[in-house]
């Protein structure tokens, strides 16, 4: 096959904190198209990711706008995330989507890139990508640090209010079907069982006649894609039949993704991922579209009750995301 020395230029791309180099190049295949992005470190590192001398992860969100899937592979293996000297980044992919022009990176940024006005290079088209242990991402990064990077706390209720600590600030509410009764959302000591706060509901719906109360929080004033979630964690006591669902509600309907959990009188530590959602129910019914039909577009999480009279919920997390994704 002949091969030729040549600088390729790079395609024009339009994204904030991202740079078109003015010129890639080496010695590669003439059919193959090589390019990349230069990407400001100062882009992507909010207040909250910003570590004093110590190494932190940063997330590449990208779509059509800033990436051009067309000419990229299939599982994003035609990728490296390099310094500006061409030396490895450690990068691992966490979502790859060409078909829906979505794609998720964690990059591994050690205080030498954190400096003001760093930058780096996302590149593909590349036949032998330049790779690193995806497991060297963390290296270095403590337990702790590597919550607070992949996780989003939804809500531990330990203060004087029922407004969650998302970036949105939205405010618990509660509801329930037309016959059924439904106190609003109050903060109770949760003794003897835990410590501190924990948020309380007291209700009358029978499931036996379709009743059901709710508890609800918005996590954003608008769509929110939570593709990456790993899972939804949470503490709950009843008793009663609980169903948990991440919605997508609008004025044109309710799309909504749900799983059942039996509770009872003793805190329980329930963890639902992505696989454990039932699959899209016949017709949609009640909603049910499943997982697929949500996971980009999620505005509510919900905790549905009925056959009791007391639900109790504390520390919400979900793990897989970061507070950017909700900003």
């Amino acid at each position: 096959m002949r091969r030729a020395r040549f600088l390729i230029v790079l395609v024009a791309l339009s994204l904030s904190g991202c740079f078109d180099d003015p010129v890639a190049g080496g010695t590669v295949e003439t059919e193959n198209t090589v390019a990349a992005r230069t990407i400001s470190v100062d882009s992507l590192l909010s207040p909250w990711n910003r570590p004093l001398h110590s190494p932190t992860v940063a997330t590449l969100r990208l779509d059509s706008s800033n990436v051009p899937f067309e000419k990229m592979s299939a599982s994003g293996q035609d990728l490296s995330v390099e310094r500006m000297d061409g030396q490895p980044i450690p990068f691992r992919v966490i979502v790859w989507d060409k078909s829906a022009f979505v794609g998720r990176i964690q990059v591994h940024l050690d205080s030498s890139l954190q400096r003001q006005d760093s930058k780096f290079k996302l590149r593909w088209g590349l036949k032998d990508s330049i790779r690193t242990d995806s497991q060297a991402v963390w290296s270095g990064i403590s337990d702790s640090q590597r919550v607070l990077l992949s996780s989003v706390l939804v809500d531990d209720f330990e203060r004087t209010s029922l407004k969650s600590p998302l970036p949105n600030g939205a405010w618990w509410y509660s509801s329930g079907s037309d016959s059924a009764t439904v106190s609003t959302p109050q903060l109770v000591s949760a003794a003897p069982d835990r410590s501190g706060k924990v948020l309380q509901i007291t209700y009358k719906a029978p499931s036996a006649k379709s009743q059901f109360a709710l508890v609800g929080l918005a996590i954003d004033p608008g769509p929110r894609s939570l593709r990456t979630l790993d899972s939804l964690v949470f503490w709950v006591r009843g008793p009663g039949k609980l169903t948990i669902a991440l919605e997508h509600l609008s004025t044109s309907g309710t799309r909504k993704a749900v799983v059942q959990r039996g509770i009872d009188s003793n805190w329980t530590r329930i963890s639902i991922r992505p696989q454990d959602l039932e699959p899209a129910a016949i017709n949609g019914e009640d909603g049910n579209l499943g997982w697929n039909a949500v996971r980009d577009s999620v505005t509510n999480l919900s905790y549905f009750v009925s056959d009791g009279s007391t639900l109790w919920l504390d520390d919400i997390r979900f793990y897989g995301i970061d507070r950017d994704d909700l900003k």
